[in-house]
This record gives C-alpha cells, sequence and structure tokens, in this order.
C-alpha cells in the first residue's frame, strides 16, 4: 500500500475513533429511551439502568470530548536560543529551510535529549499549519559536526516537503489523541481501582475482627477499566496502520538530508546517534551525577557540557566509533514509526557517492555562542528542583568526594558489625578484633551466602577470610582516604583510579595476608598505616 493510501486508511480510522466514542453514546441514549418507552412509566429499576449508562457513557464524554490537551510547544523544555544571542545556530536552521523549500521555525530550543524534532502547532489535527519550533539536543551540538548536524536539521524539515505531510499530520495527531484517550481512562480505572480496593481492605479487616471469613473480592477499576480495553484495541489497529506511514516519512526524510548535506554526512550522523544516546546515559550516570548521593555536582555547565571530555577521551571516541559501525539489526516493530537504525544507514549508503564527503567537520558546538552559559541556563530549567541545593565543585573534587562517600557506604555493615561488638566502627577497630581472637564474631555479623552460613570448622574459617581480607583492605583505604593520604583520580577513559602513598602497595598484599593468617600478625598492617602518616588513634582518657 502506498503512503498516500495508507496515510488516508490512518485518517479514515481517525474518524472511526470518533465514531466509535460517539456510538457508544448514541447506543446508551436509545437503550435507555427504549427501556423508557417499554416500560411506559418511571420505574426504580430505570433509575438503575440510566445510572449505569450515565457511568458507561461520562467517562468516554469526559475524555474523548471534553478535556482539553496541552499543545506540545506549550509543553516545550528547553532553552531559547534567540537569533540576537545565537546568529550562528539561526543561520544554519534558516540555510537548511531554505534550501528543503520549507518556513522555518519561529522558535529554536536547546534540550538535554540526544535529539532533534520540528513541532508545529498546527489546529484541525494538523490539517491547518501553524507556528514551528525547533528542539535540539545539546548531546547533538557536543557529539557531531556541522555537516552532520546540518544533515539531522534536514531530515527534520524534510517530513515538511514531502508531500505527505498533511496527512502524517493527521496521523500524528489522532496518534496523541488516541494515546491521550487511553491514557485517561486508564488513570480514571486505577483511582477508582485504588479506592475501591481501600474499601474492601477496611471491610475484609471489619469481618476479621468479628470473626468472620474476609471476602476475596478484588479491585477491578470497574467501568473505566474496560472502557481502556475497548479503546486500545482500536488504539492498536490504528498504530499499525500509521506508524506504517511514519517509517515512510522517515526514509523518506533521509533522502531530503542526503541530498542537501551529503549522503556520507547523513549516513555517520545515523550512525552516531544510538553511540550518543549510550554516551549520554554512562556519562550522566557514571559522571555527572557520581556525587548526587554525596551532595556534589560539577560546576555550572558542567553537568550536560562535561559530555564533551568524555567524547574527547581518545580510548571513548574508539569505543563509540565501533559502536557506530557495528549497528545491530532489528526487525521493524510495527508500533514503531522509525524504521530500525541499520536500515535507514543501509538505505543512505547505498545511495550514489555524491563526492562531498563528511562535510563541514568543525564541532557543531562552535555553533553556539557562549556555550557555557547556555548549558548552564540549561541546567536551570532541566534539573529536578533537588539539584540546586547540591555543591558544585571541580571534576577531581567531585570524583574524589564522590568515591570517599561510596567507601564509606560500602563499608557501613562492617562498621555496625563493629560497634556490636564495642570496637571503633574504623580500621584500628578492626585490628584491634583481630588481636583480640574476634575476627570470626565480626564476619558472622556480615552477610554471607547460605554455603558459607552453613559452614562449620575449617569450612568456616576458609570462608571467613576472603571476607576478612577484603573488609581490612576497604578500611585501610577509607582510612587512608579521610587522612588525605589517598584517593581517587578522575579519569575519562574508565573508572576512577585509587591512588595509595608512595611504596604503600608493595607491602600491602603481605601485610593483609599475615593479618587473615589463622595465627594473624596485624604489626605489618598497622606498621604499614604509621609508615604512611596515619595519626594513632587518641588514647581515652583516663
Amino acid at each position: 500500500m502506498s503512503t498516500s493510501r495508507r496515510a488516508a486508511t490512518a485518517v479514515a480510522l481517525l474518524a472511526g475513533f470518533y465514531l466509535l466514542a460517539l456510538g457508544i453514546l448514541v447506543s446508551l441514549l436509545a437503550l435507555d429511551i427504549a427501556l423508557y418507552r417499554a416500560s411506559g412509566q418511571l420505574r426504580p429499576a430505570l433509575f438503575k439502568v440510566w445510572a449505569l449508562s450515565a457511568a458507561i457513557g461520562y467517562p468516554v464524554a469526559r475524555v474523548v470530548f471534553l478535556t482539553r490537551r496541552r499543545e506540545d510547544a506549550a509543553e516545550l523544555p528547553g532553552v531559547p536560543l534567540t537569533r540576537e544571542r545565537q546568529p550562528a545556530v539561526w543561520a544554519v536552521v534558516d540555510r537548511i529551510a531554505e534550501r528543503t523549500g520549507v518556513r522555518g521555525p519561529a522558535e529554536i530550543r536547546l534540550v538535554p535529549e540526544v535529539n532533534a524534532s520540528v513541532l508545529e502547532e498546527a489546529k484541525l489535527l494538523g490539517l491547518v499549519p501553524g507556528k514551528r519550533h525547533l528542539a535540539i539536543g545539546a548531546p547533538l551540538l557536543i557529539g557531531l559536526t556541522e555537516g552532520e548536524l546540518e544533515s539531522v536539521l534536514a531530515h527534520e524539515f524534510g517530513h515538511f516537503s514531502n508531500r505527505d505531510v498533511r496527512l502524517a499530520a493527521v496521523t500524528l495527531a489522532g496518534r496523541r489523541a488516541l494515546l491521550h484517550t487511553v491514557g485517561g481512562l486508564h488513570q480514571r480505572a486505577d483511582r477508582h481501582q485504588a479506592e475501591e480496593a481501600a474499601k474492601l481492605a477496611a471491610k475484609a479487616e471489619k469481618r476479621l475482627s468479628k470473626g468472620r471469613q474476609p471476602s476475596y473480592e478484588q479491585a477491578t477499576g470497574g467501568v473505566d477499566r474496560v472502557l481502556a480495553k475497548l479503546f486500545n484495541l482500536y488504539a492498536k489497529l490504528y498504530f499499525r496502520v500509521s506508524e506504517a506511514v511514519g517509517r515512510r516519512q522517515e526514509y523518506a526524510a533521509d533522502v531530503v538530508a542526503a541530498r542537501l548535506a551529503g549522503r556520507d554526512a547523513t549516513a555517520t550522523a545515523l550512525r552516531k546517534m544510538p553511540a550518543l544516546v549510550s554516551a549520554q546515559d554512562f556519562y550522566l550516570g557514571r559522571y555527572a551525577t557520581i556525587g548526587w548521593d554525596a551532595g556534589l555536582l560539577p560546576l555550572p555547565g558542567q553537568v550536560y557540557g562535561g559530555l564533551v571530555h568524555l567524547l574527547s577521551d581518545p580510548k571513548r571516541r574508539q569505543e563509540l566509533a565501533e559502536y557506530a559501525l557495528e549497528l545491530p539489526e532489528q526487525e521493524p516493530d510495527p508500533y514503531d514509526s522509525h524504521p530500525p537504525i541499520a536500515r535507514r544507514v543501509a538505505a543512505i549508503e547505498a545511495l550514489p557517492d555524491d563526492g562531498r564527503g563528511p562535510g563541514t567537520t568543525t564541532p557543531a558546538l562552535a555553533l553556539l555562542h557562549d556555550a557555557e552559559r547556555v548549558l548552564t541556563e540549561l541546567e536551570v530549567v532541566s534539573l529536578v528542583p533537588e539539584a540546586a541545593a547540591k555543591q558544585r565543585v571541580e571534576w577531581p573534587e567531585l570524583v574524589r568526594a564522590a568515591m570517599l562517600a561510596h567507601a564509606r557506604g560500602a563499608g557501613a555493615p562492617a562498621g555496625r558489625a563493629l560497634t556490636a561488638l564495642g570496637l571503633s566502627p574504623t580500621a584500628e577497630g578492626l585490628l584491634d578484633a583481630v588481636d583480640a581472637g574476634r575476627a570470626r564474631e565480626f564476619t558472622d555479623r556480615l552477610p554471607k551466602s547460605e554455603q558459607a552460613a552453613a559452614a562449620t570448622g575449617r569450612a568456616a574459617r576458609e570462608f571467613a577470610r576472603p571476607v576478612l581480607r577484603k573488609e581490612l583492605a576497604h578500611a585501610v583505604v577509607v582510612t587512608l582516604a579521610e587522612a588525605g593520604l589517598a584517593g581517587w583520580e578522575l579519569s575519562w577513559s574508565g573508572p576512577a583510579e585509587l591512588r595509595l602513598p608512595e611504596g604503600f602497595e608493595d607491602g600491602f598484599d603481605v601485610a593483609l595476608d599475615a593479618a587473615c593468617r589463622d595465627t594473624p600478625d596485624t604489626a605489618p598492617l598497622r606498621a604499614l598505616l604509621a609508615g604512611a602518616g596515619v595519626p594513632s588513634p587518641t588514647a581515652p582518657a583516663l
């Protein structure tokens, strides 16, 4: 089926969606009138039927016809990039829009996601055009070249240059309407189910208090849940038809991008997209928010902007390049409007060589004037409110403090075990436990596997030995770090690297082994700590 026919079918199904809702209301009304006429008079049973009709009809009318949906443009997050402050960005966007032959955006916003999109405030389900808003993801500016960014923008505007775009806009509007309806009905059902469950729980408790068997009745969500399932079935049919239109549109927009920005730049940008998504997720989880629980964040502008450090590291660049080259082959999802990225890349690379190569290779971030300030503004509008209370520190300090906080947290069970034994929750306290012959008591208070818990005699000692060694090593590292004698160094190539005092590692393993023998000797480990400059614990006052 052609794209035009599929789009027309989707429009017909959209009309059918509203007709389905209207049909339910009309059928209920017709049934009520018919029953009234058949009875010839007002009977109590009629009022019950009418109440049931109202219970069914009200959520349909409320959710489908009466609830006002907010415009996407009004919900668009991010930082506005005005012509006055960002002339270079606007120059590229204007040039791409002109070459695509479509009307450009009225507004450009920088957003945190690895994405670019054009939203239009269209009327009448997309049939009447309106103001356009362009969103550009900060990771795209950080991770793409200008030539690759141009291909991404050309793709977005390419959607509007396609002759089927009006019908495609209608299908998109229909998708939002269906999602809104099904979601609204499920929300109502969830609320009613929670209320019903609370009533049933109270009823069961009352029956139990009287010594009676409680009812096993379950809360269901009532009519709203049934209606949600009905409309959900219709939505699946609609999505199956309409998303095929979306996939054809994606291929057509890719061709527009290749024609304007070049085949190679377009293929490379497509390959980079999933790699950038992975890099962004990895960076935010392992770097930007590493100190969140310790109350720390990187300096303003670096929560998103620090991604440039990761992407500039030679080892990371190689990893991402390999990731981009080995795109996984996926079967297309019939309910997804985007074809698998590997198929889109294959379609572009199958085009004839246009001789333009990768295009402009200048980093796209160079287009953004005063990038650090803009990325700081993006943090303000996109981070959760709790971020405002975090202390902002340089990357080296962030890593050191965050890793120390993590190490303290990991050592908390050992600290609680030592406290329960009446000892100091420190490396000194653990060494005292070993010297006092209480190492087994200590390890018995730590979490252990079923096999270790069941072991006795020699086997139990062998299970306990590596646990004791691990906790001793951990406690020593924390002690050194708290004294400022050891710490973790930032590495963009891999995990943070622990740096111990010079020469400490040479005797560390031997000293740990000595402390964990059947006949333990803690003197080597104590000597190492003293030699590194760890102050001895203050003697208690007499």
